[in-house]
Parts: structure tokens; C-alpha cells; sequence
């Protein structure tokens, strides 16, 4: 399995999305957290975890605004594998990137309770607003990295 961290300066320009798709700037400016479309052959799509995943960061986070990078319907690809594709996230901040790490690890944690002996693995990747830059952090971990992060959370 294959356990990789890279962090690089983004291609994807958030506001230059929007702009050639007619989406309001306001998405990104009015909120933290927004989760926007990866780029395939056949155009843009949305991970198969990206509704499931905002609806339980607004479930529990009443403090932060989440959106979708979207004015309409959305496009969502789905794997078929056991693996856990996370949706993009922009964060509008580079002070909430922890913050975001806890939200996807507490998400991946109730989603697979009582499945912890998968084996499977999480992809995730960030898009960090750092000034004017665009910063990318692209992870992939076995699913049982985030099952030892939890375990380590609730000894706290």
C-alpha cells in the first residue's frame, strides 16, 4: 500500500473555475470550506464522498461555512473499490488546514465503524489559499492510519 504526503503549488486556479463555468464568486468568498470538482478526461467531477462528507461537516461544525464549488447539478464519479475518495477541498484559509484534517478524520471514523479491519485506503487532497497562491496537499493513507489517529484523539 502505498502511504504518500505531497505538498506542491496547485494548478487549479479556484477563481479561474468559476469564472469559465458561470459560478458565482461568492461560493469561495463567503465560505471556509468548499468542495470543488477534480479534473478527468471526460471534464470535471465531484469525489463519491462529497455530499455525504459536507452534510457531516455541517451536521457538526456550526462555527464554518461549507459549500460546494458548483450553481447547479453536480457531476459525481464513483469508484468501485473499497477505497474512500474524499472530495477536493478548498480551504479558504491556511490557519484551518488542521482543522480540516480533523473534519475528514472524524468523517472517515463514523463512516467506517465497525469496519476497521478493511483494507482499504483514503484519498484526500487540499487546496490551500495561501495570499495569492494556490497550495495543494495531496494524501493517501491506508484506512487504518486514521483508525490509530482516532484512537490517539480519544485518549486526549
Amino acid at each position: 500500500m502505498k502511504n504518500d504526503i505531497t505538498i506542491k503549488n496547485s494548478s487549479m486556479d479556484v477563481y479561474d473555475y468559476c469564472e469559465k463555468n458561470g459560478i458565482s464568486l461568492a461560493k469561495i468568498e463567503e465560505n471556509e470550506f468548499v468542495a470543488v470538482p477534480a479534473s478527468y478526461e471526460q471534464g470535471h467531477f465531484f469525489a463519491q464522498e462529497t455530499i455525504d462528507f459536507l452534510k457531516f461537516c455541517r451536521e457538526n461544525d456550526s462555527n464554518h461555512k461549507y459549500d460546494i464549488l458548483s450553481d447547479g447539478d453536480i457531476t459525481v464519479r464513483s469508484l468501485h473499490s473499497f477505497d474512500i475518495w474524499m472530495p477536493i477541498i478548498f480551504i479558504a484559509q491556511s490557519v484551518l488546514l488542521p482543522f480540516a484534517i480533523n473534519m475528514v478524520s472524524n468523517y472517515i471514523w463514523e463512516k467506517m465503524k465497525g469496519r476497521e479491519t478493511e483494507n482499504a485506503e483514503v484519498d484526500m487532497t487540499f487546496i490551500v489559499k495561501n495570499g495569492f497562491q494556490f497550495q495543494e496537499m495531496k494524501f493517501t493513507r491506508n484506512l487504518s492510519f486514521f483508525f490509530h489517529l482516532q484512537e490517539l484523539k480519544n485518549q486526549l
